[in-house]
């Protein structure tokens, strides 16, 4: 049976030939060029063991990284923001948002292990560069059961790609518009027991400015090195380790201007930002159908932030942030014959905070968590048409209740090209540390921010200084904070109707309670308040996400592929809706006349448009080594401010409004150039020079490149 000797070969093969194997992008495989659908990929992100994506039983998407290069990405968000069903959200840096939810909500992972550093819930997509991956795996839908806190939306994982046998070099350029360059720098040496893969990537900035009239930066400059180690060694037949290891080092500059009593005041921004992460694993092959593997993953993110005057030079601000994660790991998968498979594990987390809005606590203590973990996942055949999958897990953690998350998946494939998928699941999402830690008053604005374990002794300290006017809540009788929690249904399907069209739909419903929000605790003399953080709200996202492809051209020498892609998406607050159903929100035009608003009027929660779409088209001339694509994104309006103070986006002056962007690219392959084979690049982002200055600030107008990489 196909299936069961799928587990076989790829669950439970020697490790050292599963690490040959994912040397090979999938698509390399010579296959029927007639077929949309050539060989299938193999993931590993959303059942944490290897397997062809066809055969996964929730809602996964693969970009290889052919592809990746093939379109010009030089970072995360350049890959992320063509795949359909997926949108890029600008707030304290480019975050992702799945299924309607906020970045937080996505847990982001390089070879499996958590990417730390968030500021205010967003991890900054352009920190990760995509120079070295073999692949990215999307698995939308809540992933907790496996992965815990941070999953409730999704996963996007990067996956490395290791040293291939014999030896490699190549170097790679890229200049374009705003002063932006991208320099790679990789060798690779192997042979069937071992191999290591060194690679060093420089990606800078001149920045820009959208809004020259002011003084100031829209985007400041940058300049961000990344160095990446990736080695394996096998020890026998039955043992393989692996050694991971990344550093990155950020400097940015930039400006900007406040207003003080009537006069303007410059000042430069000047930041930096250090991380790294280590990462070593052992795969033990104890028997053919037995698998152990161990990991041990540590993290540091630090942040510096300094503000200085520029008629002076004084420095008049700054700000550090210190992140630590440590992590060990042990999942046992097994094999009890060819209808079921087994994967056990279980682990440890232990973070510490340090830095100037995360002060130590009144004991002397820095903010510190300790957390406890494990999980269970059970695949088998009932039907030789259907697969089921089950999973749960079972997080203990130091600063909130224990959580169990369960997750069920059903797989039925009555035919070659046809597949139905469905999963339930529960997600929960932990309490950020600003959540519990942050002691933070904005001198210049004048208000104050507490977490739930800072919130006493922060008033307290306000009250003791005489800047307290009122209290709203006491907060001693305010009660701990809970994870956030939810329940989810994914429902859909793939098919291939005819060798050159492939379709896929899925349709979900995510529900979420116990939604974390911040609330005036207290008003200060000064008229500003003090804010602390409550679960309040209740929430839903819901919506299809389709896509098609079609190869409109599929011969020996050439080939055209169009991908088609879109989502429709609905993202409420469930007390907002349950107030516009009752009719007690009211709205005010811009000439201050008040209207009852209805549930008609609500334009969603911010940030979240009703309907996106993506195109894509990819042409390949194989005699001439010549490659073209052409991608576009559009999405329709979506709140983003109130300005009539009822906390919704229901005037039309609230909203940003629709815009497509458009991106292109030609590639030519030139073999045998001296010692080395050549690629030449050129492109261009935003064919159209969409711009929003102070809407959408990412988008900063046309940007052309020119690109060269060399491979020795």
């Amino acid at each position: 049976m196909r299936l069961p000797r799928l587990f076989l070969a790829l669950v439970l093969v020697i490790p050292s030939l599963t690490a040959r194997a994912q040397q090979v992008p999938a698509d390399s495989v010579k296959a029927d060029s007639s077929r949309v659908v050539e060989m299938s990929p193999i993931v590993v992100t959303a059942t944490r063991s290897e397997k062809a994506l066809e055969d996964v039983a929730v809602p996964t998407t693969v970009v290889l990284a052919e592809t990746m290069q093939m379109q010009g990405a030089v970072r995360l968000s350049d890959v992320l923001v063509t795949v359909p069903g997926l949108a890029l959200f600008d707030d304290h840096g480019t975050g992702l948002q799945v299924q309607g939810f906020a970045p937080d909500y996505t847990l982001i992972l390089l070879d499996g292990e958590p990417v730390i550093g968030r500021t205010a819930g967003t991890l900054d997509l352009n920190r990760l560069t995509v120079q070295g991956l073999d692949r990215v795996e999307i698995v939308r839908g809540p992933s907790s059961s496996l992965y815990g806190s941070e999953a409730l939306a999704g996963v996007v994982n990067l996956i490395t790609a290791p040293a291939a046998e014999g030896f490699r070099s190549a170097l790679g350029g890229r200049f374009g518009s705003f002063g932006t360059t991208d320099f790679t720098a990789e060798v690779e040496a192997g042979r069937e027991r071992a191999g290591a893969r060194l690679l060093f990537n420089r990606y800078a900035s001149a920045g820009y400015d959208l809004t020259p009239a002011s003084f100031g930066t829209t985007s400041p400059a940058f300049t961000d090195w990344t160095a990446d180690w990736r080695s394996r060694f096998a020890l026998s037949d039955r043992v393989l380790l692996r050694l991971g290891a990344r550093a990155t080092v950020e400097d940015q500059e930039g400006a900007f201007a406040l207003s003080a009593d009537g006069t303007e005041v410059r000042y430069d921004d000047e930041g930096r930002r250090v991380d790294w992460s280590l990462h070593p694993e052992a795969r033990i092959r104890l028997s053919d159908r037995l698998r152990l593997t161990t990991t041990l993953y540590g993290a540091r993110y630090r942040t510096e932030t300094r503000y200085r005057r520029q008629r002076d030079g004084v420095l008049t601000y700054e700000d550090d942030f210190d992140q630590y994660y440590l992590k060990a790991e042990t999942q046992l998968d097994a094999l009890w014959n060819g209808r079921h498979l087994t994967s056990l594990g279980g682990g440890a987390v232990q973070e510490r905070l340090g830095g100037d809005r995360y002060g130590p606590d009144a004991d002397g203590e820095r903010p510190a968590a300790n957390q406890t973990y494990a999980f269970a996942q059970h695949e088998w055949l009932p039907l030789r048409l259907v697969e089921v999958s089950a999973s749960a897990r079972f997080d203990a953690h130091s600063d909130y209740a224990a959580r169990l998350t369960p997750k069920i998946a059903l797989l039925v494939h009555p035919a070659d090209n046809l597949r139905f998928r469905l999963s339930v699941g529960s997600g929960f999402k932990a309490p950020a540390f600003r959540q519990f830690y942050l002691a933070f008053t904005n001198a210049a604005a004048g208000y104050s921010v507490f977490g739930a374990t800072r919130v006493q002794e922060g008033v307290a300290q306000l009250q003791a200084e005489g800047v307290i006017d009122h209290l709203f809540f006491d907060p001693a009788t305010l009660e701990e904070i809970r994870a956030e929690s939810s329940v989810a249904v994914n429902i859909g399907g793939s098919i291939e109707p005819f060798p050159r069209l492939a379709f896929s739909v899925n349709a979900f419903h995510n529900n979420v309670r116990d939604l974390i929000e911040t609330q005036p605790i207290a008003r200060k003399t000064n008229g500003q308040f003090v804010f602390g953080y409550f679960n309040l709200a209740r929430i839903y996202t819901r919506g299809i996400e389709t896509d098609a492809t079609i190869r409109a051209i599929a011969g020996r020498r050439s080939r055209l592929d169009i991908i088609l892609g879109y989502q429709f998406l609905q993202a409420r607050d469930r007390e907002v809706v349950e107030a516009l159903e009752t009719g007690t929100v009211f709205g005010r035009n811009p000439s201050g006349r008040e209207y009852r608003l209805g549930p008609g009027d609500y334009g969603g929660m911010f940030g979240r448009s009703p309907h996106t779409a993506t195109f894509r088209t990819v042409y390949a001339h194989t005699p001439f080594g010549l490659t073209a694509s052409v991608r576009g994104r559009w999405r329709s309006r979506y709140g983003y401010r109130d300005l009539d103070g009822n906390a919704l986006a229901n005037r039309d002056d609230e909203f940003v409004a629709p815009y497509a962007v458009f991106d292109a690219t030609v590639t030519k392959t030139v073999p045998a150039l001296g010692p080395a084979d050549a690629e030449i690049q050129l492109g261009v982002d935003n064919v159209l020079d969409i711009t929003r200055p102070t809407l959408v600030p990412s988008l900063p107008g046309r940007r052309l490149y020119a690109a060269l990489r060399l491979t020795l």
